[in-house]
């Protein structure tokens, strides 16, 4: 058996031929409604095992609010920080689910306060929730009409040296190696521009760390795949991104109704998602708010009762 397969028998707990392509494990309810129980699983009939996938990292500061950086030469002032979240509880000794937020475009004074209130939203779901929140910042900076920097955005491929894709894979080996992450529960998060990064993230393979044959699952809040994932593509070449992806990835999508830019868009992608093969209420969920462009700690509670409760394995 080869190594790919051998790695998701292991993962899966039991027996198995040779896997071609990624696949989401469901897991039993426990695991999310009780988190902080041991990490067991097939006690009961019928019940899926729980997939592991340990990092076994180790050295990193816990718990509470930290202030971690990696060191890409070319990009930004060349150390990007991040800030991230662990609960009370956390310890290394079990493997622990992640989750990626990415903010939306920031002001250029103010981005590092952008990254660290995504942490902070997500602080009170990720202490309900046992799990650890990680918030990058983004590194391309937009300028005014007199040439003065006035935003910071994502930086994307294809562009000409290190972007923020690389960033984001670095992020996540630092905290592989610093903490004990479970691999099979690596989740992503985005609002509005980091909203269109994650659709990126997910459903095209511009990035080996995170893409639809490692996340577990993904969130947007105000983000739309004509943004960036199918700004250059027609209907039906956006479809057959769809349609060619190694799984139907659970997505979740956020929108408020009076958002003027996005409201329409994000109803489009549900509806495309549907049409495509994703199944309402499982693989891919959509909820609405009154209000305009933003985010709460409300909707982040919804989006992870609807991530949590999928891994995936190789």
């Amino acid at each position: 058996m080869n190594t790919v397969a051998s790695r998701a028998c292991a993962l899966l707990l039991a027996g198995c031929g040779i896997a071609s392509a990624a696949q989401t494990v469901s897991l039993p309810g426990w695991v999310c409604t009780h988190p902080d129980a041991i990490f067991a699983g097939a006690f009961e009939p019928g019940e899926n095992a729980v997939p592991h996938d340990p990092s076994n990292g180790s050295g990193g500061v816990y718990p509470g609010v930290r202030t971690r950086s990696v060191h890409i030469a070319g990009l930004g002032s060349g150390t990007q920080p991040y800030y991230i979240y662990l609960p009370p509880d956390y310890t290394p000794a079990r493997p622990w689910p992640l989750l990626i937020g990415l903010h939306g475009v920031a002001p250029y004074a103010g981005v590092l306060n952008y990254a660290k209130d995504v942490r902070s939203y997500w602080t009170p779901v990720a202490l309900d929730g046992h799990f650890i929140v990680a918030a990058p910042a983004a590194n391309e900076v937009i300028n005014d009409s007199n040439n003065q920097p006035y935003a910071v955005t994502w930086l994307t491929p294809p562009t000409a040296g290190p972007n923020d894709y690389d960033m984001l894979a670095a992020v996540l080996a630092d905290l592989e190696g610093a903490y004990n992450i479970e691999r099979t529960r690596i989740y992503g998060w985005g609002f509005s521009a980091g909203g269109r990064v994650m659709h990126d993230l997910g459903v095209r393979t511009r990035s080996a760390a995170l893409n639809a044959s490692t996340l577990a699952a993904y969130s947007v809040s105000a983000g739309d795949l004509a943004g960036l994932a199918c700004a250059s593509l027609s209907d039906a070449a956006c479809n057959l991104l769809l349609d060619n992806l190694p799984r139907k990835l659970p997505i979740d999508l956020h929108v408020g109704t009076t958002d003027p830019g996005f409201y329409t868009p994000v109803t489009s992608d549900y509806n495309r998602f549907a049409a495509d093969g994703w199944t309402a209420g499982q693989t891919v969920f959509y909820s609405t708010f009154t209000g305009g462009h933003t985010y709460s700690t409300a909707d982040l509670q919804i989006a992870w009762a609807n991530l949590c409760p999928n891994a995936v394995v190789p």
